[in-house]
């Protein structure tokens, strides 16, 4: 297999189509290229070509995630999945999220600490709710979740009963919805009646 073209694309000027026995082979990053010591005339093996591409591939995913990080943090999983939908193959994005790892560009365990401590009204049941989507593990779960404590917990219950309960007729069937809104919320039973009771009301269930 000869290289017999190396041309810049117009709209990625850090990107170079590559053509090998007259055809169209890849779009590659620069610095792979250059990196590789591809040129024309270049005699290569369809491996060679493959492990060039693939590092060209696994550097602009790093790129990209570089670029994302910088805006707002996101999990492992929520990574993986742009990565695909922006049209990176697994193999190159295993890679790029091993090197962003490796220069500490993101970590599930601080994104489930940033998490949990960005939503001060959240029960912990939706928190492992919400962690348990983003892809994060069990044991960073828990270690985040151990910051919201049981008295926490019931202060934020509190706080989302008077929200709920302002301008609103403090009678049975109110108190009854208030109920039903807290336990959606992931709020234990127990909890609930604790509320209620500062309230003098007593849920019967």
């Amino acid at each position: 297999m000869i290289i017999t073209e190396i041309t810049a694309q117009k709209k990625r000027k850090n990107r170079c189509n590559l053509y090998v026995d007259g055809e169209f082979f890849s779009g590659l990053d620069q610095i792979a290229v250059f990196k590789a010591g591809l040129k024309v005339g270049k005699e290569v093996s369809k491996e060679e070509l493959e492990e060039v591409v693939f590092e060209s591939e696994k550097s602009s995913a790093f790129e990209k995630i570089a670029n994302l990080v910088s805006k707002q943090m996101y999990s492992e999983r929520d990574l993986r999945n742009k990565l695909k939908n922006y049209g990176y193959a697994d193999a190159p994005i295993g890679g790029a999220i091993a090197l962003a790892k490796e220069y500490k560009y993101i970590s599930d365990k601080e994104y489930a600490r940033a998490l949990v401590e960005s939503k001060p009204l959240k029960s912990r049941l939706e928190l492992k709710n919400a962690l348990f989507q983003k892809g994060i593990c069990s044991s960073f779960a828990e270690n985040a979740l151990l910051a919201v404590s049981e008295e926490d917990e019931l202060k934020r219950a509190e706080v989302l009963a008077e929200k709920y309960l302002k301008n609103k007729e403090k009678d049975q069937k109110t108190f009854a919805s208030l109920y039903n809104f807290l336990l959606r919320k992931g709020f234990s039973s127990s909890q609930i009646k604790k509320i209620l009771a500062k309230y003098k009301f007593e849920y019967d269930e």
